[in-house]
């Protein structure tokens, strides 16, 4: 049923602007550089009756083996401060919902309840008597749900136990692909997820869809800083990304170091084209991966953060469930459902987003539903929020389309009547003028459209 901008700059607005969090009609808003996010509930609101609900897909936890610098887990020990680390960023950019990935070769070797990590006042959560999540209490008040899963050949999520027993039997289970995997994993509750789908064929997610592949990943973290990926799949310079964040890195910048993202962001045309070529086949659930590891780029940048921290990564985008509760089976349910949208919050938080289908009867179909045709579709474009950073300069520009069976449908708001079947998506895009004076002495090269937000597709059939 929702700072770093130079001294001078700061001052300079402040003093020919409104007082801060000021909302003026006659003119934009300063909003500081802020390294973590206020709650959806508390920034955004319902969306259309929904409980908006940030989530993190695709995490890793110290129980992957190649997180933490390949540190996490070493000869029966758990990297302590590396856990540390990944459970202050989720409350500090009030995550509601964290979807781990851990990869079987040390998490699969665990009891299940090891596996959730429960520390100092956690609370173990239960569903008919057995325990299936951990409840993070943060200082301050907001709580994180921490939800175990898997990633190798596939990425189920928010399982609520183990098919088999832990241990090696286990592990071989989680590195499968078959009918008996996916039949395995669905019986523990798992949402079972494709990660990195720009390296499998058509064919290939075409025969999981046919035994239970639910939904794959149409934006992967990794895939953009992967020098193979990088070059074999998106033709770029396998290292260019450690050259283009260099503004951000150097230790003279006034540029935000969360801004960083800025520098490599693009649309992964590949993993788009997937989604909506198996989108045309059955309902297929759309999720932007943070993939985060914390074991990219062991630097300090000017906040005293890593580039690869698992704060920083986590800052830069999530999805947005829409839920009718916000415990585990509110954030299970809207997740299967398709019912969300990917939001890329480096450049802010989208408010008052409104995509749906009214049918012939007058009721009302959210983000990943399936009605009829004859109904109407109708967008509202999203604003930001008023919590995201905002110079004081000017308001960004915010564009919309509509994509009908992957291919552009229309352009901005408004309403159609839709008399034929399709699957359709909205993509928000941002030109973020209000970020200027967070991007250093050259915003320049970062003011041009970026996607903003994916809807997940509405089904007319």
């Amino acid at each position: 049923m929702p700072t770093r901008p130079s001294l001078i700059v700061l001052l300079v607005l402040t003093a020919c602007e409104p007082p801060l969090g000021e909302t003026a009609d006659t003119g934009p808003r300063l909003v500081p550089w802020n390294p973590g996010l206020p709650s959806l509930v508390d920034d955004v609101g319902l969306v259309r009756g929904y409980t908006p609900l940030r989530s993190i897909v695709h995490l890793h936890s110290p129980w992957s083996h190649d997180a933490c610098d390949g540190h996490g887990y070493e000869d029966g020990v758990l990297d302590e401060e590396c856990l540390a680390e990944l459970r202050d960023g989720l409350c500090r950019l009030s995550i509601d919902a964290a979807f781990l990935t851990d990869h079987p070769s040390a998490a699969a070797l665990q009891p299940f309840e090891d596996t959730l990590l429960m520390r100092d006042d956690d609370e173990a959560v239960q569903l008919g008597g057995a325990v299936v999540a951990n409840r993070i209490h943060c200082e301050g008040g907001h709580e994180v749900l921490w939800l175990p899963g898997f990633e190798d050949e596939l990425m189920p999520v928010g399982v609520q136990g183990t098919p088999v027993p832990y241990g090696e039997e286990l592990e071989d289970l989680y590195n499968q692909s078959d009918l008996e995997a996916f039949e395995a994993m669905a019986s523990v509750g798992g949402i079972v997820l494709q990660a990195h789908p720009e390296e499998r064929s058509l064919e290939e997610l075409e025969r999981r869809q046919d035994d239970g592949l639910q939904g794959v990943e149409l934006f992967n973290l990794h895939a953009m800083l992967s020098p193979e990926t990088r070059e074999d799949i998106y033709g770029l310079d396998a290292f260019g990304w450690v050259e283009d964040i260099g503004p951000f890195t150097d230790e003279d910048s006034t540029a935000e170091p969360d801004l960083l993202f800025l520098a490599f962001y693009q649309e992964q045309g590949p993993n788009l084209e997937r989604w909506d070529h198996l989108s045309a086949r059955a309902p297929t659930i759309g999720i932007a991966a943070t993939d985060a590891h914390r074991n990219v780029m062991p630097i300090t940048l000017s906040d005293g953060e890593r580039p690869d921290g698992f704060r920083r990564n986590m800052r830069w985008f999530s999805n947005h469930l829409l839920a009718a509760s916000t415990d585990v089976t509110g954030a299970d349910e809207a997740l299967a459902a398709g019912r969300l949208y990917a939001a890329f919050e480096a450049l802010g938080t989208p408010a008052e987003l409104g995509f749906w289908y009214t049918d012939t009867d007058g009721l009302d179909h959210e983000i990943g539903a399936t009605a009829a045709p004859g109904g109407t579709l109708a967008l509202i474009l999203p604003i930001l929020s008023t919590g995201s950073p905002q110079d004081g300069s000017g308001q960004p520009e915010i564009t919309g389309a509509i994509y009908k069976d992957g291919e552009l449908w229309q352009e901005g708001a408004g309403s159609w009547d839709i008399s034929e079947p399709g699957v359709y998506r909205a993509r928000i895009d941002i030109l973020p003028t209000h970020l200027t004076g967070f991007l250093g002495a050259d915003p320049e090269p970062y003011m041009h459209g970026y996607p903003w937000v994916y809807t997940n597709p509405i089904r007319v059939e």
